[in-house]
């Protein structure tokens, strides 16, 4: 599935992508992430925790950034993780993109995400939001640490600058019914939208 996100930050674009490009900094801000390790090379092993309604799945595994541009101001990222149960996996190629908008910088992420286990049950719509809701959490550590120069607690003899794992805010159980079920009304609708063929 594909899911795309995008914030603004009131800085100059430039110095928002080299913000974006160190690893530790992304770890830093994402929530529910973890930096492990630096294997070299563009290559970092790492955890991270994400949390849908009572389900909770934690997976561990390895990113890479396989391209970079720095005049285009793009990168991709490919993942590959396990759960730390054995109850599935996630494999996701992330392209993110920083343009001006306005006196700041638009940052896009479209995420090609593949998932399967406990969290494969929940359909696009509830992924998606869920993504919405990590990416706006990331987007306000990014804009506290560039914006107000604010630097994030590290923990102490760790093996790199990691933040202590924050998980995303669990969605409520009325607000999960009611974006599944906003999803029947979509595709309900969708099926009157479509004329049927003439006998």
């Amino acid at each position: 599935m594909l899911i795309e996100n995008s914030f603004e930050v009131a800085a100059d674009p430039d110095e928002v992508y080299r913000f974006l490009q160190d690893a530790h900094n992304v770890a830093a801000c994402f929530p529910g992430a973890e930096l492990v390790e630096d294997l070299g090379d563009d290559s970092y092993r790492g955890k991270v925790k994400i949390k849908v309604g009572p389900v909770t799945a934690a997976y561990q595994g390895v990113a890479k950034v396989v391209e970079r541009d720095a005049v285009a101001r793009t990168a991709v990222l490919l993942a590959d993780g396990k759960d730390t149960k054995g109850a599935g996996t996630a494999k996701a190629r992330a392209t993110m993109r920083v343009t001006p908008a306005g006196e700041g910088a638009n940052v896009v992420l479209a995420t090609d995400l593949t998932i399967s286990g406990k969290l494969a049950q929940f359909g696009r719509g509830i992924m998606a939001d869920v993504s919405g809701r990590m990416v706006g959490e990331l987007a306000s550590r990014v804009r506290d640490r560039i914006e107000h120069g604010e630097e994030p607690v590290a923990e102490e003899a760790a093996p790199v600058a990691a933040p202590p794992v924050a998980e995303a805010p669990p969605m409520k159980a009325l607000e999960l019914a009611r974006i599944v079920l906003a999803g029947i009304l979509e595709r309900w609708a969708a099926r009157l939208r479509t004329p049927r063929p003439a006998r």
